[in-house]
């Protein structure tokens, strides 16, 4: 049995996918996935057995339309994602687990929510997605969204939600699994897998300590990339960059 984690990281999810198509090309499955944030999104894909429309997705600028709809006073909404999703159809009949992780916040303090997607229904899938990719934010203190595009930092937007947090802001919200656990490989514990690939964003990925007392690194397939990201490149939702890191993906897959 193959696993799978794919970690979160917005746009960057482009380079994500450009190694799933390619490691599915090739001729790999899965048979447990985790996800979270863009993760989740991507392997959503993977449970529709849509790994072409995963290219497309990407490659053919589907946030274009996405943008007048992104933004509320809280989080950069992505609604629109989640109604895109909810056209696809059809079934990967080989995965038989894919969790997702979002974060519920009550009285002040935030717990990690774990689902099954497989195991729900179809408006609880997307539900789960939805909250794994839902990013908090101070939007108004952002002339546009281009503006939030240009300076969003995750060292800043965790910060933010931490003192927001305390002012109960987010009380009742559903948010990205990313806050709470953005190495979500708890789901590979229970489920042990032979060998576990994982799909990163920054170099020289450090694998969990729990993850290592359980598997020996040679079953572990670290894939990450060449380019060094920034932080702004998490909605960095342009056609060329994404096509770029895409094809980046892709190339790496070819070597694995």
């Amino acid at each position: 049995m193959n696993g799978l984690f794919l970690q979160g990281g917005g746009a960057k999810g482009a380079f994500q996918a450009g190694v799933i198509y390619g490691l599915y090309e090739k001729g790999y499955k899965f048979d447990i996935i985790s996800g979270t944030s863009i993760g989740a999104i991507n392997s959503y894909f993977i449970y529709k057995n849509q790994i072409e429309e995963l290219k497309n997705f990407w490659l053919k600028n589907r946030f274009k339309n996405f943008n007048e709809g992104m933004t509320s006073d809280k989080v950069i909404d992505n609604q629109g994602i989640i109604d895109y999703l909810s056209k696809l159809e059809g079934l990967n009949e080989t995965v038989k687990n894919i969790y997702v992780n979002y974060v519920h916040v009550q009285n002040k303090e935030f717990k990690e929510m774990v689902v099954d997607i497989t195991k729900v229904s179809d408006e609880c899938k997307l539900k789960a997605v939805k909250y794994s990719s839902l990013l908090p934010y101070r939007m108004k203190e952002y002339n546009s969204i281009e503006d939030v595009k240009n300076n969003f930092d995750s060292s800043v937007m965790r910060k933010n939600f931490y003192e927001d947090l305390k002012l109960n802001v987010y009380e009742g919200y559903n948010l990205d699994g990313g806050i709470a656990n953005n190495d979500f490989l708890n789901p590979f514990i229970k489920n042990n897998v032979d060998r576990l690939y994982l799909i990163v964003f920054h170099k020289n990925y450090r694998v969990p300590d729990y993850i290592k007392t359980i598997y020996s690194m040679d079953d572990i397939i670290i894939i990450e990339p060449k380019t060094d990201f920034k932080p702004n490149d998490t909605l960095r939702l342009e056609r060329d960059f994404l096509n770029d890191i895409f094809e980046e993906g892709y190339s790496i897959s070819k070597k694995i």
